[in-house]
């Protein structure tokens, strides 16, 4: 006799956040941090970053160039929201995207990826 079996999707067994927070901070030396320093968002749970400026109201440029694994290659204070990853996007535990922050003159070139 066959045994009822339970399947359950993976996105079902455990709740995932739909954004991913990138905190952008400036030191007292005008230098750019983010934490965290590179960030993974899961294109099975539709993840997408929000990038935000722990500065209040300031502006702030993100901008991965050509190699962008979303839609849209650029974001700021206007637009923090990463959109979901492109369909034709394969995810990967060790590739990683480097894009540059960019708050005032100064830069920070960091890094995210895509899982499962």
């Amino acid at each position: 006799m066959a045994v009822p079996v339970e399947i359950r999707r993976p996105e079902e067994e455990l709740e995932v956040e739909r954004e991913v927070p990138v905190k952008i901070s400036v030191d007292a030396e005008g230098r750019i941090f983010v934490d965290p320093e590179i960030f993974w968002v899961s294109k099975r749970a539709n993840q997408e970053v929000r990038w935000i400026l722990d500065q209040g109201d300031g502006k702030f440029l993100v901008d991965f160039g050509e190699d962008s694994p979303f839609y849209e290659s650029q974001f700021s204070q206007d637009s923090p929201l990463s959109g979901l990853v492109r369909r034709d996007i394969l995810p990967h535990d060790h590739r990683t995207y480097e894009y540059s922050v960019w708050v005032g003159d100064e830069k920070l070139d960091p890094g995210g990826g895509v899982k499962p």
